[in-house]
C-alpha cells in the first residue's frame, strides 16, 4: 500500500459530544454493543469480557499453531493467523485464505470458558431476540472469514498508523463486487489477548470521505492519515488491557499508539460487522 503526500489539514468532519464516546462496562453489554452498531454512539468497551486463563491458553495456541505467517513484509513484527480483508490482493485470495485457516482458528479459540466462540454465539443469540440475523459475508457461495488473530510488537510512534477501515471497504477496486458494498456503517470489534503498558487506541472525532482522501492527495489503496490532517481535532486515548473486548465506528480515523518496547506483544482477535438490511448483518475479518 502507499503512503500518502504531504498534504494541509482539512476542515473537520466532527460528530456530537452525545455521539463521540465510549460507554465503558465491565463484563460484556449486548445493549451497548447494539448501540455501537446502530450508529448511536462511537464506541463501547467491555472490561474482562474474557478470563486471564481464556486469554492465556489462546494466546499458548496461537503461538504454537503451524499456521502463523508473517503476512506484511514491511513489518517484521507482525505475526498472524487468519484472513484479511483490506491486505488482500484479490477477493478470491481473500476468501481462499479465510476457508485455509477457519478451521484452524476455531482450534485456537476453543475450550472451556467463556471463549471467543461462545462470546459470538451470545451475540447471534441476543440479535436473534431482536429479530435480526447474523451471517458471514459471503460471495458467489463462498463465506468470508469470522475473524482473524494479529500479533505486533513496537516501539514506533505508532503501532498502526491513524486510518480508517470504511473507505477501504468501499473503495479498493477488487472488493466492489462483494456484498460488503451494501453495508454503509461499519463496526470493528477486537478482543484483546495481550498486550503491555502502551499500546492504546486512539480514536479521533473526524471521518473523511472520498474527496477528503483525494484532497489529501490520498487513492483508494494508501494507508495512513498525515497527522497535520489531523491537528487540533479532538481524541480519546483508550487503554487496552489483555480480556477487553471493545468495538467502534470504523468509519472515524483510529490508530494504535506505541507499545514502547519491542519485547512485548500487542496480541488480538478482531473482525467487522455492519447492517446490510434492517434484519441481516454481516461479519468478516
Amino acid at each position: 500500500m502507499t503512503e500518502p503526500s504531504p498534504a494541509t489539514p482539512l476542515p473537520d468532519h466532527r460528530q456530537d459530544a452525545g455521539y463521540f464516546r465510549f460507554l465503558e462496562r465491565t463484563g460484556v453489554d449486548w445493549d451497548a454493543w447494539w448501540e455501537v452498531l446502530c450508529g448511536r454512539v462511537a464506541g463501547a468497551i467491555f472490561r474482562g469480557a474474557l478470563t486471564p486463563e481464556v486469554c492465556e491458553r489462546t494466546c499458548r495456541r496461537f503461538w504454537s499453531s503451524p499456521l502463523l505467517s508473517s503476512p506484511n513484509t514491511t513489518r517484521g513484527t507482525e505475526r498472524a493467523v487468519g484472513p484479511l480483508l483490506l491486505a488482500s490482493d484479490t477477493l478470491d485470495g481473500y476468501l481462499t485464505e479465510s476457508e485455509r485457516t477457519r478451521t484452524g482458528l476455531a482450534e485456537i479459540c476453543g475450550g472451556p470458558g467463556r471463549t471467543l466462540p461462545a462470546l459470538l454465539d451470545e451475540w447471534q443469540t441476543y440479535l436473534a431476540d431482536r429479530g435480526v440475523g447474523l451471517r458471514l459475508a459471503e460471495h458467489e457461495g463462498r463465506t468470508a472469514g469470522s475473524f482473524k488473530i494479529r500479533s505486533r510488537a513496537d516501539s514506533e510512534s505508532f503501532g498502526l498508523l491513524p486510518h480508517d477501515d470504511a473507505m477501504h471497504n468501499w473503495g479498493l477496486p477488487h472488493l466492489l463486487d462483494f456484498e460488503i458494498q451494501g453495508v454503509k456503517h461499519v463496526c470493528n470489534t477486537l478482543l484483546c489477548l495481550e498486550n503491555g503498558p502502551g499500546g492504546e487506541l486512539v480514536y479521533w472525532n473526524a471521518a473523511f470521505g472520498p474527496e477528503d482522501r483525494r484532497a489529501l492527495g490520498m487513492r483508494p489503496d494508501s494507508y495512513g492519515y498525515p497527522l497535520e490532517a489531523l491537528s487540533g481535532v479532538e481524541r480519546i486515548t483508550l487503554p487496552i488491557h489483555a480480556g477487553d473486548m471493545y468495538m467502534f465506528d470504523g468509519g472515524n480515523v483510529h490508530a494504535v499508539a506505541a507499545s514502547g518496547t519491542a519485547d512485548v506483544h500487542r496480541t488480538m482477535a478482531l473482525w467487522i460487522t455492519g447492517q446490510l438490511d434492517d434484519g441481516t448483518i454481516l461479519q468478516w475479518a
